[in-house]
């Protein structure tokens, strides 16, 4: 009797918020995400990256979208003598704003493409060399191994990409394929030697404006993607 009486209750409790309850699957107004990546990586034996960036994304309704992020990305590659062995590497690291703004077309709950622009700003550049465990001889000149670079550069994009959503979660995957335009400034001091003058250093400034293939990608969590139902049960679905 205990058990009854303890069961119709709950259904007195959960009744009223079941018949009002609205569907989940309609896209909120206003929702928001967090987004990153942190990825290792390396080409054949003497290129490795490594890259991370951190920030978020607010959504207006189905289609628009506005996000930002820090970033840095880092290169190193080595320089191997004749037998193969290191005896240093070329590190070069970028540190930027990352800010884009999507036109999304959802097909449906779990896949999104997106045409997007973005730049990338307040970029730094710091390029510097580091010297493995090599013995180059007490006769070789080591003036080279440091030479330094600085500079500033902004990228102004533009791409496609998609959204792949985990099953029935908010956690995802975003990736992009873009084409974009740099503009660098870039001075740099170099260790070089010449007939007459032997090894002296250098110093140079570079202006470049390539235009290059990017590929991004990031994972999120999307929080509030839905309208949220008022059932109590529904509800956590939408977080």
């Amino acid at each position: 009797m205990n058990h009854l009486i303890k069961l119709l209750l709950l259904a007195i409790l959960f009744f009223p918020f079941r018949s009002m309850a609205q569907e989940t699957d309609e896209y909120s107004k206003v929702s928001f995400s967090i987004r990153g990546k942190y990825l290792l990586g390396g080409f054949l034996e003497d290129l490795y990256w490594r890259g991370y960036n951190y920030g978020g994304e607010i959504f207006i309704g189905k289609h628009h979208a506005i996000g930002i992020d820090g970033a840095v990305f880092r290169t190193r590659r080595e320089r191997d003598d004749d037998e193969d062995q290191a005896m240093y590497s070329d590190i070069t690291r970028r540190s930027f704003i990352y800010m884009d703004y999507k036109y999304i077309y959802p097909f449906h709950k779990g896949f999104s493409l997106y045409g997007q622009i973005y730049s990338k700003f307040l970029g730094k550049r710091m390029d510097w060399k580091e010297k493995h465990d090599y013995d180059f001889g007490d006769s070789t000149d080591l003036g080279f191994l440091d030479e330094t670079g600085r500079g500033t550069f902004t990228d102004i994009g533009l791409g496609v990409g998609g959204k792949i959503y985990f099953g029935e979660s908010n956690f995802g995957f975003d990736f992009s394929l873009n084409v974009y335009k740099r503009f660098e400034k870039f001075n740099q001091t170099t260790y070089t030697y010449s007939e007459g003058d032997g090894w002296e250093w250098n110093s140079s400034q570079i202006k470049e404006s390539p235009v290059a293939l990017y590929l991004r990608i990031t994972f999120f969590y999307h929080f509030l993607r839905f309208k949220r139902s008022n059932d109590p049960i529904d509800r956590l679905k939408t977080w």
